[in-house]
């Protein structure tokens, strides 16, 4: 039995403490909390209690032993990845790809906006159009002018 001189425990009688928890592990369990946090808030991932029936690996309450899955070297694997039920797996999907109202509305003001620009551009192109129609017709003008007056001084 080595003695630590009390470096490495906090306790004055040098006991050695309980397991001191793994900060990769804390780091990870707070990153996949504030994930789930955000694809909650955003209409996204999985349900609300979704999350937490998968992390119970029991049978959930009055289920038989036929929901518990498939049972390999004494550990349950669960055999589907969702619901059994087929129209409950449409369902849940429509609502995992459903986007949020504010996606929708953004979408909506942006196709709006879209649209106006590219009006007013046609517009401001015909106007530019006409324009320049109207500058080489005078400019043609012009140029057969200075060479009738060029042909006058020629001569």
């Amino acid at each position: 039995m080595a003695d630590d001189f009390g470096f490495f425990s906090s306790s004055e009688s040098g006991a050695p403490e309980a397991a001191e928890e793994d900060p990769a592990a804390a780091f990870l369990a707070q990153q996949e909390s504030e994930i789930a946090g955000i694809e909650n808030d955003e209409g996204f991932g999985a349900p609300a209690g979704g999350q937490a029936a998968l992390a119970q690996p029991g049978p959930a309450s009055g289920a038989g032993p036929e929901d518990m899955g498939t049972t390999i070297n004494g550990d349950v694997f669960q055999e589907a990845n969702g619901p059994a039920d087929g129209y409950a797996a449409i369902a849940q999907a429509d609502r995992l790809t459903q986007e949020p109202e504010s996606i929708r509305k953004w979408r909506e003001e942006q196709r709006k906006r879209l649209q106006e620009l590219d009006a007013a551009s046609k517009v401001t192109e015909q106007e530019w159009r006409e324009k320049a129609k109207k500058d080489l017709e005078e400019w043609n003008q012009r140029q057969s002018e200075q060479v009738e007056k060029n042909k006058i001084n020629n001569r």
